[in-house]
C-alpha cells in the first residue's frame, strides 16, 4: 500500500521500543509473513514468501450499492494459509464473535510477547487516512507503546513501527465486504522447524498455475473474459472515472509491487532456480515477466482513461485481451512441471 498522507500520525522513537523483525516490503501480505518468519528463525524474501502462497490471482468482484462496485483483484484469495501450507506448519486463521473478544486475545499474545499476524481495514488505521474501505490487509502486531495506550504494527513499506489506538484497531479488524470477510483474524505462528523443500515449492508453483487457469467465471484467466464483456456495464456507470482510476491502483500501486504482482512472482522464480533449475531451462521467469508487462499495460491504459472525456472501451478490451494471452502462455509452460 502507498496510499499515506503527510498528516499520518508517525511513531515518536520512544514508544517504539518492542522487538521486531519488520523490514520494508511491496506487499502487505508477503511482508508480513517474510517478518513473522524471520522472528521465528527463517529467514526468506519477500518474493520468495509471495511464491510460496501461490500470490497470483486474478477475481472479479461485483460490489453493488459501493463507491467501487466493480472490483478486479490480482492476487489469490487466502494467501496467507497457503504459505505457511507450503511450508508443513498448521495454520488456521482465529476468529472472534465481537471485537472485545478478539481485543482480549490479541493482548493475550502480546502480553506473551507473541507478534500476530492480523486482517485489517485500511480505512481504519489512521496513518493511511483512507476515504476508501480495503479490507484484506495484512499486518503485524508487535506490543503496545510506552503509555500502552496503542498498538504497535508494521506495515508493509513503512520502516518503523506504527502506533494504531487500541479502538481502531479493533474495528479495522473488522470486515462484511466480500472478498476479504474477516471477523477479528489472528494467526500466532507456535515455534516449529520450518523448512523449505524443493517439493513444495514445485507444487505451489503447479497449484497457482491451475488456479489461473480453472478457476471459474470471476476467477483466474476467465475472469478476464468477465471483465472485458462487463465493460459497457463500467461505461454506463457515473462514476466510471473513478472504477478505472481504482483499478489501475489494485494493479499498479497498491501493494503490488507493479505489474499486478507478476514482477514480484518472476523474483520468487528467478530464487527458486536455486531448488528447481529446470524453471531456468523452461524460461518460466521471462515467461512470467511478459505477464507483468501486459498487466502494467493495462494499467497505463486504465490510468489515462480515467482521465479522458470518453470510455476507452476498445482500448482497454485490447489490453485485456494482450493480458489474457500473456497469462494463458505462462500458464500453459508453468504446468508442464
Amino acid at each position: 500500500m502507498s496510499l499515506v498522507s503527510s498528516s499520518s500520525k508517525q511513531p515518536d522513537v520512544s514508544v517504539t521500543r518492542v522487538k521486531h523483525t519488520h523490514r520494508p516490503g511491496r506487499h502487505c501480505g508477503s511482508s508480513a509473513i517474510r517478518d513473522l518468519l524471520e522472528f521465528h528463525g527463517l529467514n526468506l524474501t519477500e518474493a520468495f514468501c509471495f511464491g510460496l502462497g501461490a500470490g497470483l490471482g486474478i477475481t472479479y468482484v461485483e460490489l453493488p450499492g459501493t463507491g467501487t462496485p466493480f472490483i478486479v483483484h490480482v492476487r489469490s484469495m487466502g494467501f496467507e494459509e497457503k504459505v505457511f501450507a507450503t511450508l508443513d506448519v498448521p495454520f488456521q486463521w482465529e476468529t472472534f464473535p465481537d471485537k472485545s473478544a478478539a481485543t482480549a486475545a490479541l493482548d493475550e499474545y502480546l502480553n506473551a510477547g507473541k507478534p500476530a499476524l492480523l486482517l485489517s481495514d485500511i480505512y481504519y488505521l489512521p496513518y493511511f487516512n483512507s476515504t476508501t474501505h480495503f479490507p484484506g490487509h495484512a499486518i503485524v502486531a508487535w506490543g503496545y507503546s510506552d503509555e500502552g495506550g496503542d498498538v504497535m504494527v508494521s506495515d508493509t513499506e513503512r520502516p518503523q513501527l506504527l502506533p494504531v489506538p487500541r479502538e481502531s484497531l479493533a474495528d479495522a479488524r473488522y470486515s462484511l465486504a466480500p472478498p476479504f470477510v474477516h471477523h477479528g483474524n489472528l494467526f500466532v505462528l507456535d515455534k516449529a522447524q520450518l523448512e523449505v523443500r524443493p517439493e513444495r515449492v514445485r507444487s505451489a508453483i503447479v497449484d497457482n498455475a491451475r488456479a489461473l487457469k480453472d478457476g471459474g467465471r470471476l476467477s483466474g484467466i476467465d475472469a478476464l473474459d468477465t471483465w472485458i464483456n462487463d465493460l459497457p456495464r463500467w461505461q454506463a456507470h457515473e462514476q466510471w472515472s473513478w472504477l478505472l482510476r481504482f483499478a489501475y491502483q489494485v494493479i499498479e500501486k497498491r501493494g503490488s509491487g507493479g505489474g499486478g504482482f507478476r514482477i514480484m512472482y518472476a523474483e520468487f522464480l528467478d530464487e527458486a532456480q536455486a531448488l528447481l533449475p529446470e524453471l531456468g531451462e523452461m524460461g518460466l521467469a521471462s515467461r512470467m515477466r511478459d505477464c507483468a508487462l501486459a498487466w502494467s499495460a493495462l494499467a497505463g491504459r486504465l490510468e489515462a482513461g480515467s482521465k479522458a472525456s470518453c470510455f476507452p472501451i476498445a482500448d482497454i478490451t485490447q489490453s485485456l485481451q494482450a493480458v489474457r494471452a500473456a497469462e494463458l502462455r505462462y500458464v500453459e509452460l508453468a504446468l508442464k512441471l
